[in-house]
């Protein structure tokens, strides 16, 4: 097992964005894991199955990304390449996002 720092924002998509500029933004996101401390980054468009209550309060898509340290998402949260991505969310996306941040094990299946 190995400690570290997941960062996770909820986005509400705005009514005019198309999905190319949805994709295209979030695409510029998956570059952010060459910010130094960033070890991986995962995000996706939420859903809804018929078995499930909706859950969402109306978010639209979540970017997760895993730090190895909280001095790491000092870094991260400062890097141009994230101002830069930020910026270019603002701008199809409602603003604020809801972010958290937390201190978590990483717990994971063995292969062997």
């Amino acid at each position: 097992m190995s400690k570290g720092i997941d960062h996770v924002v909820l986005l509400k998509v705005k009514d005019d964005a198309t999905t190319e500029q949805v994709s295209n933004v979030l695409n510029m996101a998956n570059d952010m894991v060459s910010i130094p401390g960033v070890l991986s980054i995962s995000w996706g468009t939420s859903f809804v199955e018929d078995w499930m209550a909706d859950r969402r309060q109306g978010f639209t898509h979540a970017i997760c990304v895993r730090l190895e340290s909280k001095e790491a998402l000092r870094v991260y949260q400062d890097h141009p390449q994230h101002l830069t991505v930020k910026g270019e969310l603002a701008k199809i996306f409602e603003m604020p996002p809801m972010a958290i941040d937390w201190e978590s094990t990483l717990v994971t299946t063995s292969t062997e």
